[in-house]
């Protein structure tokens, strides 16, 4: 396989200018990279449950809770029990997450900037349509281990 192919999946580049461009927020802030992710997923507005988080973000549950006890306790977040099931908890952001969610939509920018300088619009949808077929497969081999593990079990 082509190394810059893999680089690219493992991501470990990316990582390491992530965490550079991150830690201006970590200080700032005192947020962790598994916090301001959990902001940011709320404010795409994505999702808004622990469940949520853990299938499109892939952290550990015990990641995700300590994130939302840690960011709740901040004043970020509040949980909003569901009007049908009372063990479903819907995250919210607060008034007090809003200028820090807009800090971190900018540096998102920024990073994104700098990816993607120098790649044409067209190059931009080539890799994205790549790149979805590419998680979707491998979300299909994952879905089939887990499957065919427990047929074996």
């Amino acid at each position: 396989m082509d190394t810059e192919f893999e680089t690219l999946l493992h991501g470990q580049q990316f990582k390491k200018l992530y965490e550079k461009k991150s830690n201006l927020m970590t200080e700032k802030y005192g947020l962790h990279k598994v916090e301001i992710e959990v902001l940011l997923f709320l404010k795409k507005g994505r999702g808004n449950t622990a469940r949520d988080i853990a299938e499109n973000k892939y952290f550990s549950k015990a990641h995700i809770s300590h994130a939302i006890d840690h960011l709740t306790e901040c004043g970020y977040l509040v949980g909003v029990p569901d009007g049908q099931d009372r063990r479903c908890i819907h995250l919210m952001l607060t008034q007090e997450a809003e200028p820090v969610c807009q800090e971190l939509l900018k540096m998102r920018e920024k990073l994104m900037d700098i990816v993607f300088k120098n790649v044409t619009g067209e190059e931009r949808e080539m890799m994205s349509q790549v790149a979805r077929k590419i998680a979707r497969n491998i979300d299909e081999e994952l879905t089939r281990e887990i499957v065919q593990s427990c047929i074996d079990s």
